[in-house]
């Protein structure tokens, strides 16, 4: 099998970089076949039925294919050889594609605390306490978001939720010195009808601790060790009715110890400070890593008793405050999303913030935003509609990623309000860029069989669909000299390409000169941005005498849109250019016509 030389890849780069949808095609074929070889080379070490390797050839093919696409679009000569450059990326993503499919646990990678149950089961209890802003734990928040019922229906005790707070509250009180306490405690326990049930196996435990530490820890929220024991102690009596001792110091610390050496960076630097799942007083100078004696007979573990104690334990969880706040927002407002789609979403995002963070759409048991308050344009549609705008935007999104060519019906809405196909046509599209304009999504390709760049309407699509060749496979997209050109296209700034083409329009842009008064630029900013230029000022006066400031103002856009653009703004713009003036004076002719 003859793969390409470099000198020929060099010679077919260049055309791909002008346009030469030949050069594209003959690349993606030869690097197809090369595709292929590594999907089987790494298929080749595993025993497994010809049906089930054939399958798993295809989904390492779309890897492979992903790797390479990634490959061309960051390719640099001075990267060296083309093929050794892809390569690299096309056996990266190969072997994650592997790594899913023989080992779908993930357990290869660090093992992750099991996951909370979500904030919507009925078995949780949430509560938002007012917080210590210092810093410090109350005696009362763990026990209580986790009570869960516990108490004997024959235990003469108050079981109201104030009970049960106030009787956890003083349990947390004594617990602070058990050993002075320790009459106090065993009849609390004994009228409560709680008992020493035994202890954890050390895999129970650290699970515990996670959870305890995924509650009540987050970026402004730490514990010390004595509040963490404390901590698992009440969260033994509160979920399992078990007074049982916490393990001995010594265990303790070194658990703790396993725990931060399994889940962080084996040694800081600031670069990997945010992959810290845990911190703690002291992790910026490897103060654990420093401290600890490993076991001789296995590397695994930490040596008896060697482990220090650690204190300003924070579990680091996905999102900071700020984080979290900006995705509620930003689900909240978006109208692309039916009511109960959104309370769900916004549920799971409160669910991986501690218990701690606040936010006005939540009170800790119900969604507090009302989505039917704000609204947008198509705040009207019906969840059928949001739904499939939303499968568009993700075929499409996954089409632009992968340089792939895409299928669909276009259409227009009639007097019933429905959404009707144009013609029988069945577009083909090879998609470039989703941009979002007043309001509006488009897509912005090459449509087959038409070298020139169009775009389309997302919400106006439908039955879309990936483009796919005999044997399933995504067939690349063609390419063009268009400067918005997929392939090397780092430098396309969507914003001046939206503002040189107004509403969308198809037509050549060109310069055009605007005058205004030089407090109305928010008209020119709203539709050009920033892509606009000053080129000179002009003072007249009113029908009174009053002086008046002009700016001329240059854009680039379309001639054919800035005609009815100007009409719109009538009072506020007028365009200085002969040939556009010509063209709104004949269309405000033909509606004085039409009025009269």
């Amino acid at each position: 099998m003859n793969y390409l030389t470099d000198q020929e890849i060099t010679v077919l780069i260049n055309e791909i970089k002008i346009g030469n949808n030949d050069a594209w095609e003959k690349i993606c074929h030869n690097f197809d076949r090369y595709i292929h070889e590594c999907c089987w080379k790494r298929l080749r070490k595993f025993d497994m039925s010809d049906t089930f390797r054939t399958e798993l050839e295809e989904d390492l093919y779309i890897a492979g294919w992903q790797g390479f696409v990634s490959a061309i679009k960051n390719y640099d000569p001075e990267n060296g050889k083309l093929l050794t450059y892809a390569t690299y990326y096309i056996n990266g993503e190969i072997l994650k594609e592997l790594d899913l499919q023989l080992n779908p646990l993930g357990l290869t990678e660090r093992p992750r605390p099991e996951k909370r149950k979500s904030v919507e089961t009925e078995s949780s209890i949430i509560s938002r306490i007012s917080i210590d802003e210092d810093g410090g734990i109350p005696e009362n928040v763990l026990s209580y978001a986790l009570m869960r019922e516990k108490y004997s229906d024959e235990a003469e005790t108050d079981t109201s939720e104030d009970g049960k707070l106030s009787r956890m509250s003083e349990i947390a009180g004594l617990l602070k010195d058990e050993k002075a306490n320790k009459e106090a405690l065993e009849q609390l326990f004994s009228e409560g009808g709680i008992s020493d049930l035994g202890g954890y196996s050390n895999e129970r435990s650290t699970l515990q601790i996670l959870e305890i530490l995924m509650q009540t820890t987050d970026e402004k929220h730490s514990v010390s060790k004595e509040e963490l024991k404390h901590l698992l102690r009440l969260y033994r009596i509160g979920k399992y009715n078990n007074s049982t001792s916490v393990e001995s110091d010594n265990t303790f610390n070194k658990m703790i110890a396993e725990i931060l050496l399994e889940l962080n960076p084996g040694e800081y630097s600031d670069e990997n400070d945010g992959d810290y799942r845990i911190k703690y007083d002291g992790y910026t100078e490897d103060k654990l890593n420093r401290s600890i004696k490993q076991n001789k007979s296995s590397s695994q573990k930490v040596e008896s008793g060697s482990a220090p104690v650690l204190n300003g334990l924070s579990y680091v969880h996905p999102f900071t405050y700020e984080e979290t706040d900006r995705l509620i927002q930003l689900v909240s407002f978006t109208d692309m999303l039916p009511l109960e789609e959104k309370k769900r979403l916004i549920c799971k995002i409160v669910d991986t913030a501690g218990k701690y963070y606040t936010t006005p759409y939540w009170n800790g048991e119900s969604l507090k935003f009302n989505s039917k308050a704000v609204h947008g344009r198509f705040t009207g549609r019906t969840t059928d509609e949001k739904a499939g705008f939303a499968d568009n935007l993700k075929t499409l999104q996954y089409a632009v990623n992968n340089l792939g060519q895409v299928r669909f019906k276009f259409n227009r809405y009639n007097a019933n309000h429905e959404l009707v196909p144009t013609d029988k046509y069945v577009h083909e599209l090879s998609p470039y860029h989703l941009v979002v304009y007043h309001d509006n999504y488009y897509c912005i390709g090459l449509k087959k069989g038409d070298r020139r760049v169009w775009h389309y309407r997302v919400d106006l699509m439908s039955d879309m669909e990936l483009v796919l060749d005999e044997e399933g496979k995504i067939v690349p997209v063609e390419i063009t000299d268009f400067a918005g050109l997929p392939i090397f296209n780092a430098t396309w700034d969507p914003e001046k390409y939206m503002s040189e083409h107004l509403n969308m329009a198809y037509d050549e842009p060109q310069d055009i000169r605007i005058k205004i008064r030089n407090t109305d630029y928010t008209i020119i900013h709203d539709w050009f941005g920033d892509h606009y230029e000053k080129e000179d000022e002009v003072t007249s006066a009113d029908d009174d005498g009053n002086e008046i400031h002009y700016d001329i103002v240059k854009v680039r856009t379309s001639p054919s849109m800035i005609v009815h653009w100007a009409m719109q703004y009538g009072s506020k713009v007028e365009i200085m250019d002969e040939e556009i003036r010509e063209k709104i004076i004949s269309e405000t002719e033909l509606i004085r016509r039409k009025y009269l």
